[in-house]
């Protein structure tokens, strides 16, 4: 008997706002478990699973009615209190090293068993990437090798003992390829570590079956249509087992570096927001902004508008009158032909506007255009921070990027709407994986899933 695709499982694992699950819901799975820490990636996730929840009982028509605030998700819930009951039964609020595993795994389970799983096809996320962020280490007198997070990848090891998926997803930040901590490289441990699980698993290769490079294992974004420069570590394992059912398993991996984007994808910040509405500093709202102004002039932004009644998080920040002239100001060098501009011409031309700090040799390109033509750098979880890295290229707006316009190069939906203060929106944006790049990887894992199951 045939197996829909609906019918395979995954959790998400450290799964802040859930970018690795929406691509995986896109792609047909059905998320039985997110487990996060933190309050408002989890605000975030009952919401997304409110829009879906609403669509799978042919009421979506309620879900504009949020996001245009005329009806809060309270009330939404109590219209539909099984939704409620599905929700609390899918978002685990819960901190891996603090809180007791066995009551995780317990709660994990839990979901399992009211979602009529039969089992968990797939297990994804990656733990907190601060320790091993190149960033962190720079500011760190110790490069973070003190810090016990760089072993909270441990935890996600004895999810897999326990719930024995037939696939994992991990992903972090390229500087994981370099961290080391307590004398011993990360990386390298990880990958053996991930190999000597019982039931044992293994690696999908890259190029070189044989290569312990690690190169092999990032995945740049852009390369998949999607408007911004992020490369990520990713690696899947399989169950060995599984060899004997489908022996092309071991090719998934590079089947996903191989797939061809659809023609609906972007790659420029032009491609990414260049249809949304103009805005000063301080302008804008946190949720619902308002309906869409312009048509879309893209087809990466007609694909991010679908299912959306206009724009939400759509706030620009306040900015101090010293940062509004320094925008201007490498605005301007772009505009005037130049290349990207520095610190050190900001000290040559204006020195005035130089900001007090000590960090001119490791930060000259503190303040960052995102240029029309180009895709969008990568997006951090420092602009919850400040904008400097973000600053729009339309002088006449002279602010750094909202949250909406950071969801839009991170490919997320514009009716994937974020929770909590502005600053925790973005901090949200900047953690998440590109759900188009989850999708792509959700997608190749499926067809191998069809292919044992059907």
């Amino acid at each position: 008997m045939s197996r829909l695709k609906n019918n395979f499982y995954a959790i998400d694992l450290f799964a802040g706002c859930g970018g690795l699950s929406e691509g995986f819901k896109q792609a047909g799975f059905e998320i039985t478990a997110q487990i996060d820490m933190d309050k408002w990636s989890c605000e975030t996730l009952k919401t997304r699973h409110l829009y879906y929840e609403l669509k799978k009982i042919g009421k979506e028509y309620f879900y504009p009615k949020l996001l245009k605030e005329e009806y809060s998700r309270e009330d939404i819930l109590n219209k539909f209190p099984e939704i409620r009951e599905s929700i609390s039964h899918r978002v685990i609020r819960a901190e891996f090293g603090k809180d007791s595993f066995k009551k995780i795994i317990k709660n994990i389970k839990a979901t399992k068993k009211f979602h009529k799983a039969p089992k968990i096809h797939v297990v994804t996320g990656g733990p907190p990437c601060q320790p091993y962020s190149l960033a962190g280490r720079a500011r760190d007198p110790n490069r973070m090798r003190n810090d016990d997070r760089h072993f909270l990848y441990k935890y996600y090891l004895k999810i897999l003992k326990n719930i024995q998926p037939d696939f994992f997803v991990f992903e972090n930040v390229p500087g994981l390829i370099t961290a080391s901590a307590k004398g011993q490289e990360i990386f390298s441990l990880m990958l053996d570590d991930f190999k000597n699980i019982n039931p044992s698993y293994e690696i999908a290769p890259s190029f070189d079956e044989y290569s312990r490079e690690p190169r092999q294992y990032l995945l740049d974004s852009s390369k998949y249509g999607i408007p911004q420069k992020r490369k990520r570590v990713i690696f899947i394992g399989y169950k060995k087992t599984l060899m004997s059912k489908n022996p092309d398993i071991k090719d998934v991996f590079r089947k996903i570096l191989r797939t061809k984007v659809p023609t609906y994808r972007g790659s420029t910040v032009s491609d990414a927001i260049g249809d949304l509405p103009p805005l000063k500093p301080g302008e804008g709202k946190d949720y619902w902004f308002g309906k869409y102004q312009k048509t879309a002039i893209t087809p990466y932004q007609y694909k991010m508008r679908q299912n959306s009644p206009g724009i939400v998080n759509y706030k620009a920040r306040t900015h101090m009158r010293s940062d509004l002239k320094r925008y201007r100001f490498f605005i301007e060098q772009h505009l005037n032909g130049n290349k990207a501009a520095t610190l050190i011409d900001l000290m040559k031309e204006k020195p005035y506007l130089t900001p007090a700090h000590n960090n001119l040799d490791k930060f000259l390109d503190r303040f960052r255009v995102q240029w029309w033509s180009q895709p969008a750098s990568t997006i951090t979880a420092h602009i919850c921070k400040d904008g400097h890295h973000y600053i729009h290229p339309d002088i006449h707006q002279c602010r750094s990027f909202t949250v909406r316009e950071a969801a839009r190069c991170q490919s997320f939906p514009d009716n994937f709407r974020f929770e909590g203060p502005r600053t925790e929106q973005f901090k949200q944006v900047g953690n998440a994986v590109p759900p188009i790049l989850a999708r792509i990887i959700a997608a190749n894992l499926m067809k191998e899933l069809e292919k044992i199951y059907n």
